[in-house]
């Protein structure tokens, strides 16, 4: 009798775990095309509609950031690569990645040479989240060379923010504005 009890109770707890490990499974997967066999396969996660890479729709960042932000027309963002000189600079263009963080900008690809507008440029520099300081150009560059190679020597109110930069171009691509984008 006491074999007989074991037995069944065994029998209903193997068949309690059983029946709660069938469970976690998909709930319909009919949609899926399968037509029996096993129910434990691999699905594909979802990819971008236009086919594209990950980086378009956020990246192995690992957040949810819904769309890439959209640029005003007529701006770029730019990674400078190397501390800019008098009148020019070297930059990456800069996409949006998605990272725990929301939309963070990264250079991608080979720098590009950038010439200055020989008028007045305007340059902005951060002082914290949203705000910025108009300073002349020259300040800027001197900033970015600092933050590309001695980060200590920036002063207060500024600080390195990754060396991205919210350029726009004249007629013939010279940088007529560039603006640091700040970002945590």
């Amino acid at each position: 009798m006491k074999a007989t009890r074991g037995f069944i109770s065994t029998l209903a707890i193997v068949a309690a775990l059983g029946g709660g490990l069938t469970a976690c499974g998909p709930e319909d997967d009919s949609a899926a095309g399968s037509t029996g066999g096993s129910g434990a396969s691999a699905k594909p996660s979802a990819k971008p509609a236009d086919g594209g890479s990950a980086d378009k729709s956020g990246g192995e960042g690992g957040g949810d950031c819904g769309q890439p932000p959209k640029l005003p027309a007529g701006h770029k963002m730019v990674e400078i690569a190397v501390p800019p000189s008098k009148g020019s600079m070297s930059a990456k263009d800069a996409k949006p990645t998605c990272t725990p963080n929301d939309w963070i900008y990264h250079g991608q690809g080979e720098a590009k040479y950038y010439l200055f507008t020989d008028g007045e440029v305007k340059a902005e520099l951060s002082t914290g989240s949203g705000s910025h300081k108009t300073v002349p150009v020259g300040e800027l560059w001197s900033h970015a060379g600092d933050c590309l190679t001695n980060q200590s020597a920036v002063k207060q109110p500024y600080t390195c923010s990754g060396n991205i930069y919210d350029i726009t171009q004249d007629s013939e691509g010279k940088v007529k504005t560039i603006k640091e984008v700040w970002h945590p």
